[in-house]
């Protein structure tokens, strides 16, 4: 497909982007019971992840680098090896630009077209999208006042009173660890990007109310040490979780009395080797908030 590179924004060949690399949807495949199935519509099954006509061979070439660095230094250490403290460099925070990035723009595609965003968030988001392009460029060295944090979901020892139901009777470990999302909004003067990578919660922040706070999470460009334990979030953006399980739940709702019977001969099938798949303790600690 010939088209505008959304990068260099020169015309070329265009190929097809992942938006969340590529390796992501392959580990969480690779490490599911059955086969992965669509949100919108559960009784699909899905053969790879979300992709899109958006850059050209050379810029995509420009990504491949960090996004070797974050799988080989973060995403499989923690998956895999459990490892809980990581020393980075430059490269971890190009590749949180790139992914946020490559999400805000599309984002900002539909935006537009919908017309449906205030203006002070839509030009804080346009903005913010050319400033990252440059410095994903390398035309210019920082990204101004722009922050990037990544806040690792482990597990929920316990609910508070005032949480909302969906915590006790939904599915937290689940949800969060067994999915792959990324997309931009707005809570009051909060405006972001946020992905989940099965529990590796990058978030861009483009815009902040006085009252965000974020403990332990922040990415810098000069590198440094970031840890997998004693983090914290107070921020408008602690409803996505509840977002996310109740989008989950909805998707359970759709699901077919087949589809539903097939998911059981597979777990079935595997028997007591259940116990080796990560979801297996994601469902026992979820029952555990139910108790």
């Amino acid at each position: 497909m010939i088209g505008t590179c959304a990068l260099c924004r020169n015309q070329k060949e265009l190929q097809l982007s992942h938006i969340i690399p590529k390796f992501v949807g392959k580990y969480l495949k690779e490490t599911s019971v059955g086969n992965i199935r669509s949100q919108e519509d559960p009784n699909r099954v899905v053969q790879d992840i979300e992709k899109h006509y958006l850059l050209c061979h050379d810029c995509e070439e420009l990504f491949s680098a960090s996004e070797r660095y974050f799988a080989n230094n973060l995403f499989y250490p923690y998956h895999k090896d459990k490892v809980d403290s990581f020393t980075y460099d430059e490269q971890l925070f190009y590749f949180i630009t790139s992914l946020s990035w490559r999400s805000l723009n599309l984002d900002l595609t539909d935006f537009v077209r919908e017309g449906d965003l205030k203006l002070d968030v839509l030009e804080t988001m346009i903005h913010a999208e050319e400033i990252m392009r440059d410095y994903l460029l390398k035309s210019r060295g920082d990204i101004e006042t722009i922050e990037h944090h990544i806040y690792f979901f482990d597990r929920i020892k316990s609910v508070g009173e005032n949480a909302p139901e969906i915590y006790y009777n939904g599915s937290p470990h689940v949800t969060v660890h067994r999915s792959l999302t990324s997309y931009s909004g707005y809570a009051d003067n909060t405006v972001y990007t946020i992905s989940n990578l099965m529990g590796i919660i990058i978030v861009t922040l483009y815009s902040m109310d006085v009252d965000e706070k974020w403990t332990g999470t922040q990415i810098y460009r000069e590198g440094g040490t970031l840890l997998a334990k004693n983090q914290g979030m107070q921020s408008r953006l602690g409803g996505e979780l509840q977002y996310w399980m109740e989008q989950k739940e909805n998707s359970a709702e759709k699901m077919t009395e087949r589809t539903q019977e097939r998911i059981l001969k597979k777990i079935t099938d595997v028997g007591e080797g259940i116990k080796d798949y990560a979801i297996f303790q994601d469902v026992l600690d979820d029952k555990g908030l139910q108790e």
